[in-house]
C-alpha cells in the first residue's frame, strides 16, 4: 500500500518537474490537423519559462497531513514548455497530450494505467509571466484511490527566477 502511495506521488511530481523544461520530446501536432478554439488563439510557440536559474517550492495537498519538500534550484537552459515523456514509475503505461493554451494557461494531461490496476490521471496546468515567476500545478484522481485522502491530489510548483545559470551547469 505504502508503494501505491508513494508511486502515485512520484508520477504526479515528475509529470509536473518535466514541465519546468528538462525533457527533450517533441510536440504532436493536433489529430489529423484539426483545429480546436484552444490551439486556435495558440501561438506558433507555447509560452515557456526563461533560461536560467529557478528555486522551484513545492506544497502537495491529499497526502495525510499534507507536504511540503524543501526548494529546489534548477538550471532551465531553454525556453520550452513540453508535456512529460518519461516521468513515469517502472511498470505504468502512461500517454500524455502536448501543451496548449487555455485563457491564460499552458494545460496537458496525463493517463497512466498504474501497477495494481490503478489508473491516474493527471492534468498540468502552468501559469505566470515566465519571466520572473510561474506556478505548475499538477492535479491527478487516482482509481481506486490507495488511501480515501488521494482520491484527488494536487501537486503546486512556485518556480522564482534568481539568476542565470551557473558557468558549470
Amino acid at each position: 500500500m505504502r508503494s501505491a502511495i508513494m508511486g502515485g506521488v512520484a508520477v504526479a511530481c515528475l509529470l509536473g518537474l518535466s514541465a519546468c523544461g528538462n525533457n527533450t520530446k517533441t510536440e504532436a501536432p493536433a489529430a489529423d490537423g484539426a483545429e480546436t478554439a484552444s490551439t486556435a488563439a495558440a501561438p506558433a510557440m507555447l509560452d515557456a519559462p526563461k533560461p536560467g536559474l529557478w528555486r522551484v517550492s513545492t506544497a502537495m495537498e491529499g497526502m495525510p497531513g499534507g507536504a511540503a519538500m524543501a526548494p529546489q534550484d534548477v538550471c532551465i537552459k531553454e525556453a520550452k514548455l513540453e508535456a512529460p515523456a518519461n516521468a513515469q514509475q517502472p511498470g505504468a503505461d502512461c500517454t500524455t497530450q502536448p501543451f496548449a493554451r487555455q485563457g491564460d494557461a499552458m494545460v496537458a494531461t496525463s493517463t497512466c494505467a498504474l501497477p495494481g490496476n490503478m489508473k491516474a490521471d493527471s492534468t498540468i496546468r502552468v501559469t505566470g509571466d515566465f519571466n520572473s515567476r510561474y506556478v505548475t500545478e499538477v492535479t491527478t484522481r487516482m482509481d481506486p484511490a490507495p488511501t480515501p485522502q488521494m482520491a484527488q491530489t494536487k501537486v503546486t510548483m512556485t518556480a522564482e527566477r534568481i539568476g542565470d545559470c551557473p558557468a558549470s551547469q
